[in-house]
This record gives structure tokens, C-alpha cells and sequence, in this order.
């Protein structure tokens, strides 16, 4: 628990990215200056070395090893339930930090209680600004963004695209902020329950930021501090499974926030999408059908209308682990 001697517990969860994890650590003990800080990482049964790695360059560096990939979400609530900080900072192993900024959203959360959650400016690994704060999710952010309006009407859709961007070069206060490098107040995540465990990965910052609005907490962005996000490095072995990850993380979101009217909406038209895609690979010429393909629209189907998503989840999970 936090007896005021930590400033930030920085929580760092691992899973196959040796490479990126170190180069990450190296940044944050290079650009962190004036902050008190410590770093759990959370890894998630890796088989690239990743543990000894860490203990070899790092040995101050809390490790906690887990014996299955058990997800983000439940990673980060580990280093949630040993971390001293006054505030905990979720950081991607595919990060890193540039200047001091980690001093900087220090000092923003220091100096207004007002303010749940930071985080700041975002740049991919070619330089260029990275969207990374967004309006809560809404049905037509869903449509802009569906593939089809991406084929069909290119133009229309960047229009709109646009509209709903948020100007990143601005300090500012936002509805939601990407968990790839956000900072909470660890007495406040602690009173929401961490991270929900329901999602094992994608939705859960956008849950997160929205439970701390409905406690009156403001989510803020900040211009003056970023870091470098190598975007997909963390995650980019297996597209179709977490592509099936994220589709069922958007359907426990769209259940758990959107009202009844809305919520059905939104489920049918993920259904719609499925079925569609579906239909699509089945008609392909064999050699071409991917089945792992198959077996995510299906799952997002059964998803939708028979809940059991850990259970569906898991399989699928192992599955695509052994293949």
C-alpha cells in the first residue's frame, strides 16, 4: 500500500517482448529524474527469456511471473495489489519515454485533485503523432470506423474522421485516454475495483476512464510530455486472435455502458459484420479460407447472443497458442 515514500509505481505488463521491455525500462530509468519511483512488470508466461533478462539488467525491478498468459487487465490489478506509489502508471513494454515526462504527469496530478488520470502526447516510431485520446465510444464512432464505410465511401468516412479527433498538440481535458501510458491515482483505482478483469485486453482504459468520470474525476491530457509508442510491437504475432480479443472486449463494453436501445443496436450491427465476413471467407476459394478466421466469427456470433466470453475466449486463446 502507499506510505507516501513512492512517488509512482509504474506497472509494465510482458508477454514475448524481451527486446521491447528492456529498451522500455532503459528509457524510464534514463528520463525519470526527480520522481520516486518503482517498476513492477507482470509477465505473462513468456518463453523468450524475458524474466531472466530483466533480473540480469534490472535487479531491482519487481517481477511478478505468471504461469499463463492471464491478459492486460488482470497483469496490471497484480501490480495494482503490491505497488507503494501515491500513483501507478500503466505503461506498454512497446513504449518509450522521452524527456521527463513522467515528471511532468507527476506533477500535473500533484498539482490538481481534480484530475483522476494523465497522460500525454503519443508518437509512432516514424515520428509521427499518434492519436491517443479520444470522446467516450459511441454508435457512430462505430460506424465511421466500420470496414466496410472504409471501402465504400473512403472520403466520407475521414470527414467524419476528423471531426471527432482531438487535437493532440493541446493540454487538455478528454473523456478517455489510451492505457499505453496512463497515469491514476492509485488510492482512487484501488476504490474502483483496478482494472475490470473482463476485459484480457482492449476497453478496459476506456471502462477505466469512464467509472472515474461517474466518480467526478477529470481525465486530462498533456502537451508538454511524451513518449514514443511503437504501435502493434507488443501485440503484432497473431492479428486474427486479437482481432477476436478486441471483438469481444467491444461487445463487453458496448453491454456494460450503453443502454438497452443503443446496446442492441450495436450487437446487432457486430453481428451483422461477423456474419458478413463469414459468409465472405466461406465462399472464397478453399485454399484461401483461413479456419482460425472462421472460428473468430463464429465465436463473436455465439458471442453475441449466448454470453460465455471467458469460456469461448479461452479456447479460442489456446487454441491459437498451439497452432
Amino acid at each position: 500500500m502507499s506510505d507516501g515514500s513512492v512517488d509512482l509505481s509504474i506497472a509494465i505488463v510482458g508477454y514475448n517482448t524481451r527486446a521491447l521491455i528492456l529498451d522500455c525500462l532503459r528509457s524510464v530509468f534514463e528520463s525519470t529524474l526527480t520522481t520516486r519511483f518503482e517498476v513492477i512488470v507482470v509477465d505473462n508466461d513468456s518463453k523468450d527469456a524475458t524474466v531472466e533478462a530483466i533480473r540480469t539488467s534490472y535487479p531491482k525491478v519487481h517481477i511478478i511471473v505468471n504461469r499463463e498468459n492471464r491478459g492486460f487487465s488482470t497483469g496490471v490489478n497484480q501490480a495494482l495489489a503490491v505497488s507503494a506509489g501515491r500513483y501507478l502508471l500503466m505503461l506498454n513494454s512497446d513504449t518509450r519515454v522521452r524527456g521527463q515526462a513522467l515528471d511532468r504527469m507527476v506533477g500535473c496530478l500533484d498539482g490538481d485533485p481534480e484530475i483522476g488520470a494523465v497522460g500525454c502526447k503519443q508518437w509512432t516510431g516514424d515520428g509521427q503523432l499518434y492519436q491517443s485520446c479520444f470522446p467516450f465510444p459511441s454508435i457512430r464512432d462505430h460506424l465511421i470506423h466500420a470496414s466496410f464505410l472504409r471501402k465504400c465511401g473512403p472520403a466520407w468516412r475521414e470527414v467524419l474522421a476528423a471531426r471527432q479527433a482531438i487535437d493532440c498538440t493541446k493540454s487538455q481535458d478528454v473523456d478517455w485516454i489510451n492505457g499505453a501510458c496512463l497515469m491514476v491515482r492509485t488510492d482512487l483505482m484501488r476504490a474502483c475495483g483496478g482494472l475490470d478483469e473482463g476485459y484480457f485486453m482492449y476497453f478496459e482504459d476506456v471502462d477505466l476512464c469512464r467509472v472515474f468520470h461517474r466518480r467526478g474525476y477529470r481525465i486530462r491530457h498533456l502537451a508538454d510530455a511524451d513518449i514514443v509508442h511503437l504501435i502493434g510491437r507488443s501485440g503484432e504475432r497473431d492479428r486474427t486472435r486479437l482481432n477476436l480479443v478486441w471483438e469481444f472486449s467491444r461487445i463487453r463494453y458496448v453491454e456494460k455502458h450503453f443502454p438497452l436501445f443503443k446496446r442492441w443496436i450495436m450487437k446487432t450491427w457486430i453481428a451483422l459484420g461477423a456474419v458478413v465476413r463469414l459468409i465472405g471467407a466461406i465462399s472464397r476459394r478453399r485454399s484461401t479460407v483461413n479456419d482460425r478466421s472462421l472460428d473468430m466469427y463464429v465465436s463473436v456470433v455465439r458471442r453475441l447472443w449466448h454470453g460465455g466470453q471467458s469460456v469461448l475466449l479461452g479456447l479460442v486463446w489456446t487454441r491459437s497458442n498451439k497452432g
